[in-house]
């Protein structure tokens, strides 16, 4: 099969993968609820950014922007060969998107596991991104070392492309803006406080708290971060910790969140000057 280079197309992944994120944040974010967690997720970045900025400062600039080189290579020197207009079946469309998330998840779980918890250099450098302690916050998916941004994002990029090579097709403009939102947006899920016990908000509750689990140490499990299929496979399934509350702050065994805020709800009633702008 030819693969011609369609510029066009992989533009119009990326414009198209802004616009649908704007759009449902847009919507989302009208929903009490949901501002909310947002207004909770603003107040905990503005307190870590205000009192600890020799954290984050440095790391969330340089995450930015080999993110953003990263991303230029993919859309400008990989994507446009492996992305078309051309009408294709819901059914391969799904299966494609399918594709793409569950085995990048795969080498994900792999690399997270065995190269960022192994005992070797990458886990000096994931240990940067294990700063964030329960309960991460928004901000957190940022803190990480160059070498994890760009291993990351990297990590998605290669899968896409050389499925396309191994299976000698090229993808829909719309499975591939599916899958980058999937993946870009369940990266901010799992580093966000939600707390709710109605569908749909309790499964991203589950999701962020499971990941949360992840980070109360070094030696824990849930390494995949699309689902958590291959932890329970392969044996590294970690249980969700439910937090004991006191009047101020909140403790689970041993460890504690940055900002002593109750839950979502009273986020929003912070103090003017713990509210993100």
């Amino acid at each position: 099969m030819s693969f011609e280079y369609n510029w066009i197309g992989s533009l119009s992944t990326i414009v198209l993968s802004i616009i649908i994120v704007a759009i449902g944040r847009f919507v989302l974010f009208r929903i009490p609820s949901i501002k909310a967690v947002k207004d909770f997720n603003r107040a905990q970045n503005r307190y870590k950014l205000k009192t600890r900025p020799e954290r984050y400062a440095g790391r969330l600039r340089s995450s930015n922007r080999i993110s953003l080189a990263t991303n230029i290579v993919f859309f400008v020197g990989i994507l446009p060969f492996f992305v078309t207009f051309e009408s294709q079946s819901i059914g391969k469309m799904a299966f494609d998107l399918f594709l793409i998330l569950m085995v990048y998840d795969f080498f994900y779980y792999l690399t997270h596991r065995f190269l960022f918890h192994g005992n070797g250099y990458f886990k000096k450098v994931h240990g940067v991104h294990h700063q964030a302690r329960t309960r991460v916050s928004s901000v957190d998916s940022l803190l990480l070392h160059p070498w994890e941004v760009f291993i990351g994002t990297a990590l998605f990029f290669v899968v896409t492309g050389a499925l396309g090579l191994i299976m000698g097709t090229q993808f829909h403009v719309a499975t591939v803006t599916a899958a980058t939102v999937i993946y870009t947006q369940i990266n901010q899920i799992n580093h966000c406080r939600i707390d709710g016990e109605k569908f749909p908000w309790k499964i991203l509750s589950w999701i962020a708290q499971s990941h949360d689990a992840h980070h109360i140490n070094m030696h824990k499990g849930n390494y995949a971060t699309i689902t958590l299929l291959y932890d329970f496979l392969f044996g590294t399934l970690e249980p969700i910790h439910q937090p004991e509350q006191d009047a101020s702050t909140e403790l689970t065994k041993g460890y504690t969140v940055d900002m002593p805020i109750d839950t979502p709800a009273t986020a929003s009633k912070a103090e003017p000057e713990q509210q993100a702008a």
